[in-house]
């Protein structure tokens, strides 16, 4: 019994020491942003050809809405080729079709490539379209997302500012980012990586992934890399670090913001994050070998390695709570007295709230007003580690994967109203439920051992689990 006592209190202290290095990073990426220099535009003479690819499937809410924003993207019609890369096998292709036959009728150079099957999904979608793609550059778009009228003119004139960038990505905004309490805080979330960690890493010139969406890409590097690959749930991850290992240079463009939905559900959230911490692990898997043996420098490689496995932040999390109720149940668990330790994690409490207060300053938003969505994003993060975990494992374990869709209802006002009849939007988040349970057994154990100070720290758990558990079932 003694041994697996011992074991189980390593595992807590490296399951906690493990949390040390993406913690202090926060600190580093928001002085790194603050070097960011905003690009300056100037007119472009010369028009190349651009590809707009539009990969859909089953977007009926909003496929309308994303063919008319880009036929209005100011750039010359000769110079530019509207790829429709429609996947649906619902009344999205209708509304696909008379969109496409509308704005052809208008001069616009604009059709839909389908395919037979979905092999590969989005990334299957991207590497077809490659034959139909005659641009130089390819601009991707997704399904919820409107362009601004000078996407263009701004994504073009800076990669073209120099000959080795191989993409730039774009910020995204939110189009409803006031529609409920979870989108305030997915709201900031998304922010906190795109105004703070995206634009630290393009300025100290850190590898950085291209978003899936809003960024222009040289179809010159995309072929370079190798090509679209389905191997992982993160083809965008994974194609524009492959882009960066062959030498391709990247840039953010954190002033020209890109308004798109976020999630407009808990369950979609969930969703969301589960298939980006899978993916984004199948990256790690496949590309740190490859990051280590190249010839970036330490710093690159290191910011790499978090920037890879940034989700395991939450394996780490869930884990300890794992270990911790046994220890609770023997009586057994260790406190930390020591006075360096206790400096040590205290300065990684408050690394999370230093990145969120620095996003929300950065845009000019009262803190005071956010502090109540800050908090619900804390319990979010807590909740949500259980299904990002179990997500991570399997995407240790396992390849590709099929592709769980996050669907878009073009909610823009807390008054618009949610189209129920996706799946995606009806499973029972069991292992939430299941971590209640196993949640209140801690504080059980902790309350007949007065371990009053863990008890905090259990309870935070369990409104995590709770506020996932009951806002996907509420749905």
């Amino acid at each position: 019994m003694d041994i697996i006592i011992e074991t189980l209190i390593i595992l807590y202290f490296l399951f906690n020491f493990f949390l040390l290095p993406y913690g202090y990073n926060c600190f580093y990426m928001v002085i790194s942003s603050r070097q960011y220099k905003s690009p300056k535009y100037a007119p472009i003479l010369n028009h190349n050809l651009v590809t707009i690819q539009l990969p859909l499937f089953n977007e009926k809410h909003v496929a309308k809405r994303l063919i008319n924003s880009v036929c209005e993207i100011n750039w010359p019609k000769d110079k530019m080729e509207i790829l429709v890369l429609d996947d649906s096998v619902d009344e999205t292709t209708n509304i696909v079709d008379e969109e496409v036959k509308k704005f052809y009728e208008k001069g616009y150079n604009i059709k839909v490539i389908r395919r037979t099957n979905r092999l590969g999904y989005k990334s299957g979608a991207l590497q077809n379209a490659l034959q139909y793609t005659n641009g130089v550059y390819v601009a991707i778009i997704d399904a919820d997302f409107i362009p601004p009228k000078d996407f263009l003119e701004k994504t073009v004139f800076s990669i073209e500012s120099d000959p080795g960038i191989g993409f730039v990505q774009a910020r995204w905004e939110h189009l409803n980012r006031e529609y409920s309490k979870y989108t305030e805080s997915f709201a900031i979330a998304t922010d906190g990586y795109h105004i703070i960690e995206q634009t630290a890493r393009s300025a100290k010139g850190l590898l950085f992934n291209f978003n899936g969406s809003a960024g222009l890409l040289r179809k010159e590097s995309i072929i370079d890399a190798g090509g679209w690959a389905w191997d992982t749930l993160s083809e965008d991850m994974d194609i524009s670090y492959r882009m960066q290992l062959k030498g391709w240079k990247s840039l953010y463009l954190r002033d020209l913001p890109v308004y798109g939905e976020i999630p407009a559900t808990m369950q979609a959230f969930r969703t969301q994050q589960g298939r980006w911490a899978r993916g984004s692990v199948q990256c790690a898997k496949k590309l740190l070998g490859k990051v280590w043996l190249s010839s970036k420098n330490l710093l690159q490689k290191i910011e790499a390695t978090l920037h890879l496995t940034y989700y395991m932040i939450s394996l780490w999390m869930f884990l300890g709570l794992i270990v911790t109720v046994p220890l609770l149940a023997f009586n057994k668990f260790p406190y930390i007295t020591n006075p360096i330790f206790i400096i040590l994690f205290s300065a990684l409490t408050i690394s999370s709230f230093t990145l969120y207060y620095a996003t929300l300053t950065q845009q000019g938003i009262s803190v005071i007003h956010k502090l109540p969505y800050i908090g619900l994003l804390a319990l979010i993060g807590y909740g949500i580690s259980a299904k990002v975990s179990i997500e991570m494992i399997k995407g240790l374990m396992w390849s590709g994967g099929s592709y769980q869709r996050v669907p878009k209802f073009n909610i823009l006002k807390n008054t618009d109203k949610i189209e129920s009849s996706y799946n995606v939007l009806k499973s029972i988040p069991w292992i939430e439920l299941f971590m209640l349970v196993y949640t209140a057994l801690g504080i059980f154990f902790a309350y007949i051992n007065n371990s009053w100070g863990i008890m905090g720290y259990l309870l935070i758990y369990f409104l995590g689990y709770f506020t996932i558990a009951y806002s996907c079932l509420s749905f």
